[in-house]
């Protein structure tokens, strides 16, 4: 995103938060692309002025609201994650199964999963989620090492493979006309996953 897009964008005040909430409704209802800036601006109850003060456009607007979505959606997963396990080595199974119930929630399906990349372009998307890699994954894996049930190696790129793996179960369970059931399908897929980790299957080889 240009600099001046950014500066705009990262200006605080309570327009800029009615314009995020009207525009996470709007479009959570509609989709991105059925949603207009004119019904953003009348549900958030200020000008199209304040909108292009705040936004260069809408698409800024949308980039703005899903890097918070993805932003809230790791702190929930962290917070969650930490409050469940009672060791350090049950991060990455907790973790998983907890991101997977984020998916559930149809702001994160609509803003994050699904217009996200078809909105943003699927780099600028990526930076969005991309921080799961040092969060949950990566952090997760490091204490596998630490309690040795992994061994020493390099951890992104199991990192990236395995969150690789949530992202997509997570754009499967936002398309999937029952998405309860297809968290569970998935659930169970990436514990097998997780279990193969935990266990030692996924030692580097000497």
């Amino acid at each position: 995103m240009p600099a001046a897009k950014k500066a705009r964008a990262q200006k605080p005040s309570d327009n800029r938060r009615k314009l995020l909430d009207a525009a996470r409704d709007l479009m959570v209802e509609k989709g991105y692309a059925e949603t207009g800036t004119e019904e953003i601006v009348a549900r958030a109850g200020v000008t199209r002025g304040a909108l292009y003060y705040q936004f260069a456009d809408k698409e800024d607007l949308f980039a703005a609201l899903c890097r918070e979505v993805a932003e809230t959606l790791i702190e929930r997963v962290t917070d969650e994650t930490m409050a469940r396990i009672t060791r350090d080595r049950d991060d990455l199974q907790v973790g998983i199964q907890v991101m997977l119930d984020g998916f559930l929630d149809p702001v994160v399906q609509q803003i994050l999963l699904r217009d996200g990349p078809a909105v943003l372009g699927f780099e600028a998307w990526h930076a969005f989620v991309d921080p799961l890699n040092k969060v949950l994954v990566e952090h997760a894996l490091e204490h596998l090492v630490d309690d040795g049930l992994l061994q020493p190696q390099p951890l992104e790129p199991i990192a990236h493979v395995v969150s690789g793996a949530i992202i997509q179960a997570g754009q499967a369970i936002a398309s999937a006309p029952d998405p309860a059931a297809a968290r569970a399908a998935y659930g169970q897929a990436l514990a097998v996953l997780a279990d193969g980790l935990v266990s030692g299957a996924g030692a580097a080889t000497p």
